[in-house]
């Protein structure tokens, strides 16, 4: 486990104010299969600078201490001059998708099941200040909705509702600028090719060779091609016509053979 001693920048100091403790309290951990709250530990440890464990009786509302847990968070981020990203955002999306994503087994038939929240700080579109991830084992429907029998073992059992808490390092999370950054270079490349093509096949001339094979004739748009000896034409010719605009150079695109 990291150690709390040490940690980074970041947003985690709301983690002092919400209870808990670092011991952990998990439902289902095995070694050889470990409990999703114990994922961000295994998966992500270089990057989690805090957490807390939360064990709790049979409540009304199993995500109360999560979302306790995201407020306190998010007035902590605020105070350090942030704000949360909104949930449908680039940074959020990708922060959560890496985060929880696929850890978190689906609901199913029980009325027990697994649930996850997570937010990130940033000041500014190009400075992430922390990530906060939630997850809970919750019992509440089991012990409330659930039948005669499910209530009645569950209060026996006294099954608590869990949650882990975890603070993650800001330095590991793309920030929105970073994104917007990705697709203006993605837009960038799309246009550099699109001209690329288009001198290509303005320049089209006999002896050229295309995505589909070498140049033999041009008559206006249609452009006839030979294929190599080791292709045929979906109608078993070695060569075929094709319009000037379909036309790509070597290996760029799979050729479409006129269709």
């Amino acid at each position: 486990m990291p150690a709390m001693a040490q940690q980074p920048p970041g947003v985690a100091d709301f983690l002092s104010t919400i209870g808990g403790d670092t011991d952990m309290k998990t439902s289902g951990s095995l070694r050889t299969r470990p409990s999703p709250q114990v994922f961000p530990l295994l998966d992500d440890a270089e990057e989690i600078i805090g957490y807390r464990f939360f064990a709790e009786k049979i409540t009304a509302d199993g995500s109360a201490t999560a979302v306790r847990a995201r407020d306190a968070f998010a007035h902590e981020c605020v105070a350090k001059g942030g704000r949360i990203e909104p949930e449908d955002g680039d940074a959020a999306r990708s922060f959560r998708d890496r985060a929880l994503g696929r850890r978190l087994p689906p609901r199913g038939e029980f009325k027990h099941f697994w649930s996850g929240i997570s937010a990130v700080c940033s000041r500014g579109p190009d400075q992430v200040l922390g990530g906060f991830v939630a997850i809970t084992y919750d019992t509440t429907e089991v012990a409330t909705k659930g039948d005669l029998g499910s209530r009645l073992i569950s209060h026996v059992s006294m099954i608590p509702t869990r949650t882990a808490v975890y603070a993650y390092r800001p330095d590991q999370i793309r920030s929105a600028a970073w994104f917007q950054r990705a697709q203006d270079s993605y837009v960038a490349d799309r246009e550099a090719e699109q001209k690329r093509r288009e001198a290509f096949r303005r320049d089209l001339a006999i002896g050229t060779v295309t995505n589909c094979g070498t140049v033999i004739q041009i008559r206006g748009p249609m452009v006839e091609i030979a294929v190599p000896p080791t292709t045929l034409t979906p109608n078993g010719q070695s060569t075929f016509w094709s319009r000037r605009d379909t036309l790509a150079p070597t290996f760029s695109t799979p050729c479409t053979y006129g269709l």
